[in-house]
């Protein structure tokens, strides 16, 4: 925590990033917080003289206010951790980040150590999956993925009871995607592949279990969360899986698997906000599959859509955290919208161009083809009138001849 502190308050830290410093500033104060909400008993020399009346113990801090502050708590760290910690990928330019996300983990994995002393349980087994997960944006694959594995023991090793349950199952999604991401950065496709698949079929039970029947609309106003996050995975595993099957070469498979995840979210209609983002980072996939196999109105199309979904959002929702990952995703659609925008253009004007010299081309093809028929309409008249000339000329000289020979007849 001091290393920690001393780097947040650093000069260069604060020079490079001081809105992030401030953050974290606050995350530390949070977590100082959550440290000192029992309060130690005052010596025997502090304690106050007792009241003649004793008041009533002060009524408990309502539920709703202790969820939020751990919701805050647990916004400030993800911000920390995975926003910050993609930072970690250029070491040079951000050193202060790198090793605040190090001193991090070393805080999840003495507290894990502590909970190892007791029985399995969840909280166990989301911090394994939590400490893989801060491994792998370290860029540690090789390392995250044997994380991953001990988490997936973690979920495993639960009591049915418990591993029956969504948020088990849900873990142990997260398990089989985390291993499938560390290994297709190994460049493991192949040995990824059962690991999404499996992924996929645990989000596909979820889903199923809260899934609005054939032909019911869902009600107006906020996605029930359960259905939003049971979508939300399985949108995402749907990508997960469609980017692996077009790592091992397998193009038309992740087409058909994403397509299913397209229709997914077009049968639902109406979409969260973490679903729509799931959504946008599917199209993304999508288009930049059939830009690979040459399909580039197609591509376009779908990038379109998620931009526009992302523009949308990004206008409409009121948290931060949306805001920026739409911001993000769009910033990644835009220089290939753009750019195949600009090929697709150039291959208009061009396609334009070339219908343009084929149709002056016809014109002229035919303007001469016109010119000809004329020229042997007249060729054909003339010949045809010189004919009748020779023919009148032919018949008058006859008529003469005939004419002398009756006037002979008669002398």
């Amino acid at each position: 925590m001091q290393n920690m502190t001393r780097m947040i308050f650093s000069d260069r830290f604060r020079k490079s990033s001081g809105r992030c410093a401030a953050v974290l500033g606050i995350a530390s104060a949070l977590c100082l917080s959550s440290c000192e909400e029992k309060e130690a008993p005052a010596s025997p020399a502090e304690q106050p003289a007792p009241a003649a009346a004793p008041e009533p113990a002060p009524a408990p801090a309502p539920a709703p206010e202790v969820d939020k502050l751990a919701e805050a708590r647990e916004a400030l760290f993800n911000y920390a951790v995975y926003t910050l910690g993609q930072k970690v990928t250029s070491p040079d330019q951000f050193p202060e980040l790198n090793t605040m996300v190090k001193d991090m983990l070393e805080m999840l994995r003495n507290y894990y150590a502590e909970l190892q002393k007791g029985e399995p349980s969840l909280e166990r087994a989301r911090l394994a999956l939590q400490i893989a997960a801060t491994t792998r944006d370290l860029g540690a694959h090789s390392k995250a993925q044997g994380e991953y594995e001990n988490a997936l023991k973690e979920v495993e090793g639960l009591p049915e009871d418990v591993k029956s349950t969504p948020d088990a199952q849900r873990l142990l999604s997260s398990c089989h995607n985390g291993i499938g991401l560390c290994l297709l950065a190994q460049n493991k496709a192949a040995d990824a592949l059962p690991k999404y698949e499996a992924a996929l079929a645990v989000d596909e039970a979820l889903y199923q279990a809260v899934a609005p029947k054939d032909g019911e609309e869902l009600p107006e106003g906020d996605v029930e969360p359960n259905l939003s996050r049971a979508a939300t995975d399985l949108l995402g595993s749907y990508r997960c899986l469609g980017d692996c099957q077009r790592a091992v070469d397998d193009p038309e498979e992740a087409r058909t698997t994403y397509m299913k995840g397209q229709e997914l979210a077009q049968r639902l209609k109406r979409l969260s906000s973490d679903m729509s983002i799931a959504y946008v980072k599917l199209l993304t996939s999508l288009g930049n599959l059939d830009n690979s196999m040459g399909k580039t109105q197609e591509a376009m199309g779908a990038w379109v859509v998620a931009a526009k979904i992302c523009q949308s959002l990004n206008a409409s929702s009121p948290k931060l955290e949306v805001k920026a990952e739409t911001k993000r995703c769009f910033d990644a659609l835009l220089p290939a919208i753009q750019s195949v925008g600009q090929k697709l253009q150039a291959a208009q004007e061009e396609a334009q161009k070339k219908a343009e010299e084929e149709k002056a081309a016809a014109e002229k093809a035919a303007a001469e083809a016109a010119a000809a028929e004329k020229a042997a309409a007249e060729r054909l008249a003339a010949e045809q009138k010189a004919a009748e000339e020779k023919a009148a000329a032919e018949a008058a000289a006859q008529e003469e001849a005939n004419k002398r020979v009756r006037n002979r007849r008669r002398r």
